[in-house]
């Protein structure tokens, strides 16, 4: 057998059954000998690759991936002949493999008895959410399908469980591969269902530029769900219905013409109506509306352009060269904010720059949700203009009208409390009881009939904000993601709580897999839009393969 180390070139083109062999007779042994495993083994139509062995039973689990040949896979050509449809495809996969060794209990790792209790065991794939996403841990290429997970090689204190080790190599991934990866093991009609409703997704979200529209919520769309910590959909809630005068009919490849409310692009779009009503809910749906979802998910077909972004407070963020002057002048101490920087944002500065950050990367769809957002940032009453003449704050509601106007970009705010946006706004919705309504006549005939006066609409040029340079380099240390909304990079952490596109911890991954190559590359100063252009052209070019310099299996 091959010294430690040399697993990889050694053992390519090994089979089950020497694997097997070498497990069992390692059984006791010390745990460092399970790197002699590392490396390709051919089993029975698939090869199962052990890319990084764990230094120990308490390390983090060993990195596998499985790859199964089209030949022997056997999945029809038109279920992966586009890329929307091996997305589609590669998540119906990794479902179906989620669901099995939950099942069969796989995924459970052994744990306890003190140090020398039995440890690992375990078959970790990544867990998908109600989204779908182009994920490594299903690929779908010309060759075959690829699948990566993680696996606790099994240990008592710190020796080598053989036999257990065995079961789950040799046995446990096999059966994965028959049950899950094999077109024969599923179920055509719920196959082909899957594909397609994400397929007509895919292609609504199209249709939304030729129809001169920003949003789009289906009809008979469940947009509540079960909890705030649950994304699963609220059972026996009230479907969406679109208000007459916004409704809109589009055809889509498999399902036909859809029918939904449709909100225009260049409008400022306000959503009142009374607390518990369903007005946030409305907007979390349209913050998600980028994804497609699941069947069943209740949210499919509430699709929005690609360029959405919600804005909301984000005290103590930090602020780096963003230029917040439409909303914020002459500070104390001579202050440039054309050029802002701070390392303790406000409500309202963090507001103002996350406004104009979204601008700067394109957003053409704003979405600002009262109850998150710094009042102060919003609005101002004529008392208090009165009281404090020299507020450098100007509020959105005065600068609203020359933005939508300017940029051509939607706003949406959901509010409550304030009237002061009704006399500007193209469209006045209302949830009452979880039922939209289109109010905006009713909205003119009161604001008129109560003397409410549109707040002066203070002019702005609204100039494409200047692109700015990243310095990519980063601190000392490591970066690791344990949550989706947070990144740690040596003694500190990048905080995406406020970003609420980011849906699972597999985007917060490749994310930081993004800043540590690029800090890593020849250019240290790169600009921000040449950034994106290059990660954007090398990912189209390779594809989730783009990602592998770190071992993602999410």
């Amino acid at each position: 057998m091959a010294g430690r180390g040399q697993g990889r070139g050694a053992y390519y083109r090994q089979n089950r059954e020497e694997l097997v062999s070498w497990l069992h007779a390692h059984d006791h042994g010390a745990y460092p000998a399970y790197h002699d495993i590392q490396g390709t083994w051919n089993f029975c139509g698939f090869t199962l690759t052990l890319d990084h062995i764990q230094a120990d039973p308490y390390a983090a689990p060993s990195k596998a991936r499985v790859k199964v040949p089209h030949s022997h896979a056997q999945f029809p050509l038109d279920l992966r002949d586009t890329p929307i449809r091996r997305t589609a495809l590669a998540d119906y996969l990794l479902r179906s493999l989620y669901i099995m060794c939950t099942e069969r209990s796989y995924g459970e790792k052994m744990q306890g008895g003190g140090w020398s209790g039995a440890k690992g065991g375990q078959i970790e794939v990544d867990e998908p959410g109600m989204q779908v996403l182009e994920r490594t841990g299903v690929m779908i290429d010309e060759e075959g399908i690829e699948v990566r997970f993680a696996v606790g090689l099994p240990a008592r204190g710190r020796s080598i469980m053989g036999h257990l080790a065995a079961i789950v190599l040799c046995d446990h991934i096999p059966q994965m591969v028959q049950q899950s990866l094999l077109y024969a093991s599923h179920n055509d009609a719920s196959l082909r269902h899957h594909v397609h409703e994400i397929e007509d997704q895919a292609a609504l979200r199209e249709e939304l530029v030729h129809h001169g529209l920003v949003a789009f919520v289906r009809n008979g769309a469940l947009l509540p769900r079960a909890s705030g910590v649950e994304d699963q959909p609220l059972q026996d809630c009230v479907p969406f219905t679109s208000p007459r005068s916004l409704q809109v009919t589009m055809n889509v490849p498999h399902r036909g013409s859809i029918t939904g409310m449709g909100l225009r692009r260049g409008q400022l779009c306000v959503c009142i109506g009374g607390g518990f009503h369903g007005k946030s809910t409305f907007l979390a749906a349209l913050a998600l509306g980028a994804y497609n979802h699941v069947p069943g998910d209740g949210r499919e077909f509430v699709c929005t352009t690609e360029q959405v972004a919600s804005i909301r407070s984000e005290e103590g963020r930090s602020i780096q060269h963003v230029d917040i002057s439409p909303f914020i002048t002459d500070l104390p101490h001579s202050c440039d904010t054309r050029s802002f920087c701070t390392s303790n944002a406000s409500g309202s500065t963090s507001c103002a720059a996350a406004l104009m950050e979204s601008l700067e990367v394109g957003a053409e769809l704003l979405l600002l949700d009262e109850d998150t957002v710094a009042s102060n940032f919003l609005v101002r009453d004529r008392t208090m203009q009165a009281l404090v003449p020299n507020e450098p704050i100007t509020p959105l509601v005065a600068r609203v009208r020359s933005l939508v106007d300017t940029t051509g970009v939607t706003l949406v705010l959901v509010c409550g409390s304030s009237s002061a946006f009704l006399p500007c706004a193209d469209t006045v919705l209302q949830m009452d009881c979880y039922e939209m309504k289109d109010v905006t006549p009713q909205a003119r005939q009161v604001c008129q009939s109560m003397s409410v006066e549109p707040w002066p609409a203070l002019p702005c040029d609204w100039e494409a904000p200047s692109p700015r340079e990243l310095q990519l380099p980063l601190p000392g240390g490591k970066t690791a993601t344990r949550h989706k909304s947070v990144i740690h990079i040596g003694d500190g952490a990048l905080d995406l709580h406020a970003v609420p596109q980011l849906v699972h911890a597999s985007q917060t991954r490749a994310i930081e897999t993004l800043l540590r190559r690029w800090a890593h590359a020849q250019v240290r100063h790169v600009g921000l839009w040449a950034f994106i252009d290059a990660v954007t052209s090398e990912w189209e070019e390779q594809g989730m393969h783009y990602l592998q310099d770190k071992h993602l299996d999410g």
